[in-house]
């Protein structure tokens, strides 16, 4: 079957990642089928809601007839970050590492080849300023997650890598921190973070100094290396795991970018230290064998990607950044509250029939 016809799964299809990336899948011709809770409403699919198949349900609950016609899966779903993985270590557990696992199995049953998944660079998280582990860390490296979050994808890594073979080709991407602009915008990632902070608060705070390591990538760039995974050859990336970065940079250097770009926009932005030990972690990752085997180019620079979210958040509004819906943690514990009140009253203006006289 031509690739252009090819009807591709995206678990988290309308998350801040899947929502750039379901464009990305459009404009190259593919048939895309969105699987999603929709907690953050439909703001990230707004704008192509119609060129897609949405499922509304939850990944561990999934049917199997959510594969019907498909021949491809992403999956990008699950818990996205240590704060929210901490607050609800089962569930993070659940969706990070048993659905991934279940939806796998279900794949292979269907003939379902290629299964693409959402690891992290995350799993090689070391203390900062340790200087005998601050290397510069290959898919090789031995390793051993502590973090409910790093700990789940890690073991839905080995569980899925254990299926590998002739009948079913997982693909494993970790993924540095992303940056960047998206209609389901995020501001609890580092380079995101530091730009809503710097102008709303007109402030740049650097906890340890900002002397950690993070690799990171562009949001278009992740996108584009999911679609690498997915179209190249099986024999090259079958049971493959591929560290996914433009590039390593010290989180002062992040800042200082920042800095740069809004002191160039005359907007006056002050720098703030702090070198108390706060179990900051710090690692560096080489992309070495993503650019050999799958071609994995960044093509967005860190100044490029934070010019074009200055353009986008005036363009989309997103300036209010007091907003829980830009913060996952946040909304997910505000979600959970209103949903204690709602069941408690029985809905929101609903009442009592007799109110109303009724029998």
């Amino acid at each position: 079957m031509s690739k252009q016809k090819d009807k591709i799964l995206v678990v988290g299809g309308a998350g801040y990642v899947g929502s750039i990336l379901i464009r990305d899948l459009l404009d190259k011709g593919y048939a895309v089928k969105v699987l999603d809770r929709m907690f953050f409403g439909e703001i990230g699919i707004r704008e192509v809601k119609d060129r897609i198949e949405l499922i509304v349900d939850d990944m561990r609950t999934i049917d199997p007839s959510v594969l019907d016609d498909v021949q491809s899966v992403i999956n990008i779903g699950g818990l996205s970050n240590d704060p929210t993985a901490e607050y609800n270590p089962q569930a993070n557990f659940e969706m990070n590492t048993l659905a991934a696992e279940k939806l796998a199995k279900m794949a292979k049953e269907r003939g379902i080849k290629r299964y693409v998944y959402a690891s992290s660079c995350s799993v090689y998280y070391v203390p900062a300023g340790v200087d005998s582990e601050d290397i510069l860390l290959t898919e090789a490296a031995q390793i051993d997650p502590k973090a409910a979050y790093s700990k789940s994808k890690f073991e839905a890594e080995k569980r899925l890598l254990a299926m590998a073979g002739p009948e079913f080709c997982p693909v494993i991407l970790r993924k540095g921190t992303i940056f960047g602009f998206s209609p389901r915008m995020r501001y609890d990632l580092v380079v995101n973070t530091f730009l809503k902070t710097a102008l709303s608060t007109r402030k740049l705070n650097l906890h340890y100094g900002g002397e950690m390591w993070r690799p990171l990538v562009d949001i278009h760039d992740a996108a584009a290396a999911y679609i690498l995974s997915l179209e190249a050859p099986e024999d090259k990336v079958c049971g493959q795991i591929f560290n996914i970065a433009s590039k390593n940079y010290r989180v002062s250097e992040l800042a200082l970018k920042v800095y740069q770009i809004l002191n160039d926009k005359g907007v006056d932005v002050k720098i703030c230290s702090d070198y108390r030990y706060k179990g900051i972690r710090s690692y560096r990752v080489s992309t070495d064998k993503a650019e050999d085997v799958l071609g994995f180019r960044p093509r967005i620079t860190l100044e490029e990607s934070i010019v074009t979210m200055l353009e986008m958040i005036e363009k989309y509004g997103f300036n209010d950044f007091d907003h829980p819906r830009y913060y996952n943690i946040t909304w997910m514990k505000l979600l959970e509250e209103v949903q204690g009140i709602i069941q408690k009253h029985k809905g929101i203006f609903e009442i009592d029939g007799s109110f109303r006289g009724e029998s």
